[in-house]
């Protein structure tokens, strides 16, 4: 299982096996907001919001995810967490 948060409201999440940014490596997980995913609140309760409101994960929320063992190489694995923030710019590898 892996738990994360962010410090900061994000739009997708991915989590990436090896590799030294959110698009290189090997894709474990990943979430990307969109309608699907929203509340089952009604569309005028919507309508006044903005998408980057509409389409958020708020800051501070835990996330869980579980990772399978079949997804990971015998030895050491370097897993990363990489956050897509409202302005559209992914987060950083941390060293």
């Amino acid at each position: 299982m892996v738990t994360f948060e962010s410090s900061l409201d994000m739009t997708a999440w991915r989590i990436m096996k090896d590799g030294s940014s959110y698009d290189t490596g090997t894709l474990l997980e990943e979430l990307t907001k969109d309608w699907s995913n929203l509340s089952d609140e009604t569309w005028g309760a919507q309508s006044t919001k903005s998408w980057n409101e509409l389409l958020k994960l708020d800051a501070g929320v835990d996330v869980t995810v579980q990772i399978y063992a079949s997804e990971l190489d015998l030895g050491s694995n370097t897993i990363n967490v990489y956050a897509k923030g409202t302005n559209g710019v992914w987060s950083l590898r941390e060293g």
